[in-house]
């Protein structure tokens, strides 16, 4: 009996070992987008307030919007700073092969060039 392994088996953190880290950082410019836009909301001008779940329905939309924000290559570019402030130094060459939005915030003297 012959045993095949399954060629996409293999973790994809093998493949990008700061994976994790730009994980944390578009969570963290998610959160931060989260609340940035419920703080601008507050500050348009309502004839009556909203209810428990129109506030809940657009804490969930403001959440989405800010997930989709992180997610792409332009967002607020809170995730390149912290990617710059928490991938460890030996590890910044890895950052070379990501998307170019995620090395945008990488200078030369961060990454040893």
């Amino acid at each position: 009996m012959k045993i095949h392994s399954l060629p996409n088996a293999v973790p994809a953190q093998t493949n990008n070992p700061v994976k994790p880290y730009q994980d944390i950082a578009e969570g963290m410019e998610t959160s931060f987008t989260s609340h940035m836009l419920a703080e601008m909301r507050k500050t348009v001008p309502k004839e009556s307030p909203d209810s428990s779940a129109m506030e809940y329905y657009n804490s969930l939309l403001d959440y989405e919007r800010a997930q989709t924000m992180a997610k792409s290559e332009s967002g607020l570019g809170v995730k390149k700073v912290i990617l710059d402030q928490i991938v460890p130094q030996h590890m910044k060459h890895y950052l070379k092969n990501a998307q170019p939005a995620i090395r945008q915030g990488m200078t030369k003297e961060n990454t040893n060039e």
